[in-house]
């Protein structure tokens, strides 16, 4: 009689087991897609800064000026002298994001305008405290399927995400970004 071993393997994984290199699922060096940040830039005009970067990242971006691990985003430096217009895709792993947006609040008033893109967590106390700051909000209907460090899209999320617009410009921010979902005005 031949013995029946019982698959360990998750199921819902096997998708990236043909992936290679296989990229590294905790990792929060994830890309945004260049549809998305070109959409940022067209409500924006530009984007001066991207404090959670990388040079990669930054081959998209453009960002005038960039934040790395290495420069650290979160230290209580200040991201920025001058009125400038930001683009930020913080890392979202748990405790990490909470700092992440702690930080973005605190040099909001700094700011000229800013689109920052994170996992839509509406239950989170950081998102409501973006919430409660932003005049306006898509909320994506699809998944993005951001791009990993060795440049290819991986998708498998298991969220949908939200931009959040900070700027005095919601119609051009509706325009832009209503083809990613639905674009909704924050009341006070």
């Amino acid at each position: 009689m031949i013995a029946m071993h019982k698959s360990t393997a998750d199921f819902r994984l096997l998708g990236y087991a043909t992936a290679h290199p296989k990229p590294d699922r905790a990792s929060n060096d994830w890309h945004t897609p260049a549809r998305y940040i070109e959409a940022a830039r067209g409500v924006m005009g530009s984007i001066d800064f991207d404090p959670y970067s990388s040079p990669l990242a930054n081959e998209t971006v453009k960002a005038d000026r960039y934040f790395t691990k290495a420069d650290n985003a979160l230290h209580p430096q200040h991201w920025t002298a001058r009125p400038c217009n930001v683009w930020c895709n913080p890392p979202y792993g748990r405790g990490v994001i909470d700092a992440a947006v702690a930080r973005f609040l605190v040099e909001l008033p700094r700011l000229s305008a800013a689109i920052v893109l994170t996992n839509n967590a509406t239950e989170t106390r950081w998102f409501q405290s973006m919430l409660r700051e932003c005049p306006a909000v898509c909320f994506t209907d699809h998944r993005i399927a951001f791009v990993s460090p060795d440049n290819k899209a991986v998708s498998g999320n298991t969220r949908g995400q939200t931009f959040f617009y900070f700027g005095g410009n919601r119609g051009l921010f509706a325009e832009a970004f209503r083809e990613f979902g639905r674009v909704l005005e924050v009341m006070p």
